[in-house]
C-alpha cells in the first residue's frame, strides 16, 4: 500500500529521486538531497485527495507517513463505508466503527456513503443518529446502500428533508417526508432503487427547480408524487410496476435529453391521471436525444391504434434502444414506425426482441411496405442498426430489408440471430440478409449467434 503511495506522489511531484529513512523519533520521510520533508508540506485538499483513492483502513494507516498527516484522515470532508468494509464486519463492529469515526471527525462532511446492509432493522436508531450528527455538518451529497432485501426498508428521519443536499442516492429505503416539506431546492441528482413513497396530500408536490438526473429502479408508491424539475435532463424508469409510473408530471420538462422507461407489467391507461399518447409525449421533449423504452410502453403508447399521427419531427433524437420487443404484435410495430417517421437525425438504432413463442401470429408485412412507400420513412442519417434475438420471421426480414433500403449512411448492422434457430434456418436467413439491396454501399451486415450471457448493450443511464 505504502509503495502505491510513493509511485502516486513522486508522479504528482516530478521527483527525480528520493531517498527514504524512518526516524525512531517521529518516523518523517527524509526526501531529496537536502532531506526537505516534502510529506508535510503538502496542502490539506492534496493529502484529502490522495485518501479518497484508499479505503478507509488506508487511509487511517497512512498518518504514520507524517506527523502532519496525523489527523488528516479525521478532516475529510469525504467519509466511504462502503460495501467491502461494511460486510467483513459484524452489524456491532460496523456500527463501533463508523459512530467512533464520526465522533473523532471535526469539519465539515460534505459527502457520505454507506452500506447498511448488515445492520438489523432493530438498530435502525443508530442510522438516524448518524444522520442527526450529518444534517447539522454541512452534507451535500449521502448515499444510503441496503442490498438487502430481506431486511427491513430503512425509513429515512425527517432530519434529512432539511438538508440542502445536491446528490441523493438511496436503496431499499421509505422515503416519507414530514408535512412541512416542500422539496430539495439545491438537488441536481436523485438516483432511487426499492424506495417506496409514502406520501400524502401535502407532501405531494415536491420542488426540486436544480434537479438535472432523475432515476428510479424497482420503486413504488407514486400515487401522489408530483415532482417540479424543470431543468431535468435525464429521467429514467426501470422495473417500476404500472401502478407506479406517472409521466404526466414530466410532461412539463422540455429539456429532457434522456429517458428511458422500462416496465415488466403491462401498462394501463386507465393507471395514468390523464391520457397519453406517444405524440402528446414526444412533443412535450423537443430537446430528447436517446430515448429507451420497453415492450410494454410501446404498447401503452400506442393506446390500441396502429394509424396514430406521427409526433412533431423529433429532429434530435440521435439514439433509439427498445428492449424486449414483440414484432408479431401490431400495437409495438406501429408506434416503432411512427417514432422512426418522426426522427430524421436518428444515428443508432438498438432492438432486443422478445423471446418468440410458437403460438404468435405474424404481423401484417404491409404496415412495413406502407412505411418504406412513404417519403419520410427514410432514415437518412443512421449509421448503426442492431437487432438481438432475431428469429427471422417475415415480419423482421422485411424490417431489416426496410432499413438496409432506407439507410444511405448506414456502416454496420448487427444481427445477432437466436441460439433456438436450427443451423438450416440460419443458413437460410444470412442468405435472404445478404440479398436485400442497401442504399449504403459501404454498409456491412455482421451476422452471428446471440450468446444471451453478453447481455444487453451498453445504452445510456442517469
Amino acid at each position: 500500500m505504502f509503495s502505491d503511495i510513493f509511485k502516486f506522489l513522486h508522479i504528482l511531484f516530478k521527483w527525480p529521486e528520493f531517498v527514504i529513512t524512518m526516524t525512531d523519533s517521529c518516523n518523517r520521510l527524509a526526501v531529496g538531497r537536502g532531506k526537505i520533508d516534502r510529506l508535510s508540506d503538502l496542502p490539506i485538499n492534496v493529502i484529502h485527495q490522495i485518501q479518497d483513492h484508499m479505503s478507509i483502513e488506508d487511509a487511517a494507516k497512512m498518518s504514520i507517513l507524517s506527523s502532519t498527516w496525523r489527523y488528516a484522515c479525521a478532516s475529510n470532508p469525504k467519509l466511504v463505508f462502503d460495501t467491502e468494509f461494511c460486510t467483513n464486519r459484524t452489524s456491532s463492529n460496523t456500527i463501533d466503527i463508523i459512530s467512533t469515526i464520526m465522533l473523532q471527525h471535526h469539519g465539515a462532511i460534505k459527502i457520505f456513503l454507506v452500506d447498511i446492509s448488515v445492520i438489523h432493522s432493530s438498530q435502525h436508531s443508530v442510522i438516524d443518529q448518524w444522520m442527526l450528527f450529518l444534517s447539522s455538518n454541512g452534507l451535500m451529497d449521502l448515499t444510503l446502500q441496503n442490498h438487502n432485501i430481506v431486511n427491513a426498508p430503512y425509513e429515512l428521519p425527517s432530519c434529512v428533508y432539511s438538508v440542502g443536499l445536491e446528490r441523493l442516492v438511496l436503496s431499499n429505503c421509505i422515503f416519507k417526508p414530514p408535512c412541512s416539506f416542500r422539496g430539495f431546492l439545491k438537488l441536481k441528482t436523485l438516483l432511487l432503487k426499492r424506495v417506496a413513497f409514502e406520501l400524502v396530500a401535502a407532501t405531494s408536490s415536491i420542488l426540486m427547480p436544480n434537479l438535472e438526473r432523475l432515476r428510479f429502479t424497482q420503486c413504488s408508491g407514486f400515487g401522489l408524487l408530483n415532482i417540479y424539475a424543470p431543468n431535468l435532463f435525464c429521467l429514467c424508469f426501470y422495473g417500476c410496476g404500472n401502478d407506479t409510473i406517472k409521466l404526466s408530471p414530466f410532461m412539463e420538462c422540455t429539456k429532457l435529453k434522456i429517458v428511458a422507461i422500462e416496465s415488466h407489467d403491462e401498462v394501463s391507461l386507465n393507471r395514468q391521471d390523464k391520457a397519453i399518447k406517444l405524440t402528446n409525449l414526444l412533443n412535450s421533449w423537443p430537446n430528447l436525444s436517446h430515448l429507451i423504452l420497453g415492450r410494454y410502453f410501446l404498447k401503452f403508447f400506442a393506446s390500441g391504434t396502429g394509424a396514430e399521427s406521427p409526433p412533431t419531427r423529433l429532429t434530435r433524437l440521435r439514439c433509439l434502444y427498445l428492449s424486449d420487443c414483440d414484432f408479431d404484435r401490431e400495437d409495438q410495430i406501429s408506434p416503432l414506425l411512427s417514432i422512426l417517421r418522426s426522427s430524421p437525425n436518428l444515428e443508432v438504432l438498438q432492438i432486443l426482441l422478445s423471446q418468440r413463442k410458437k403460438c404468435d401470429m405474424e404481423v401484417d408485412v404491409n404496415l412495413i411496405e406502407e412505411q418504406d412507400d412513404r417519403k419520410q420513412g427514410r432514415l437518412n442519417n443512421l449509421q448503426m442498426l442492431q437487432i438481438k434475438n432475431f428469429h427471422g420471421s417475415r415480419i423482421e426480414l422485411r424490417f431489416v430489408r426496410f432499413i438496409l433500403g432506407s439507410t444511405p449512411l448506414l456502416r454496420k448492422a448487427i444481427i445477432l440471430v437466436d441460439t433456438d434457430v436450427n443451423e438450416r434456418q440460419y443458413l437460410k436467413i444470412s442468405e435472404e440478409l445478404m440479398r436485400f439491396p442497401r442504399a449504403s454501399p459501404k454498409s456491412k451486415i455482421v451476422f452471428r449467434p446471440w450468446l444471451k450471457e453478453q447481455g444487453r448493450s451498453s445504452m445510456p443511464c442517469c
